[in-house]
């Protein structure tokens, strides 16, 4: 089965954690420590040097949920790829 990530930011270690600089964060967790191997929209392989997981802290529902105290952990998956790529790029992963 094929799971599309799209990428949420390019993590600048000032925003983000500093031993994440120049890490891929994506909108979601899909991706783990097991992919070694992603592919573009284009169907280029990119190789995965190295994986982290953020954890953030979010809004569950932004336009409500402050009055509610509805704060919740989400957690991203943070790769570093061997070639440059840019915000709102999509991967595949197959599982």
């Amino acid at each position: 089965m094929k799971m599309e990530n799209k990428v949420k930011k390019i993590c600048d270690g000032i925003t983000t954690p500093l031993k994440l600089k120049n890490y891929v964060m994506f909108e979601d967790n899909w991706i783990n420590e097991f992919d070694k191997i992603l592919y573009n929209q284009n169907g280029d392989s990119f190789s995965v040097l190295d994986f982290q997981e953020l954890e953030e802290n979010t809004l569950v529902m932004p336009d409500i949920m402050p009055y509610y105290n509805g704060w919740s952990f989400r957690k991203f998956s943070c790769v570093k790829l061997d070639k440059n790529i840019n915000v709102d790029d999509v991967f595949y992963t197959y599982i």
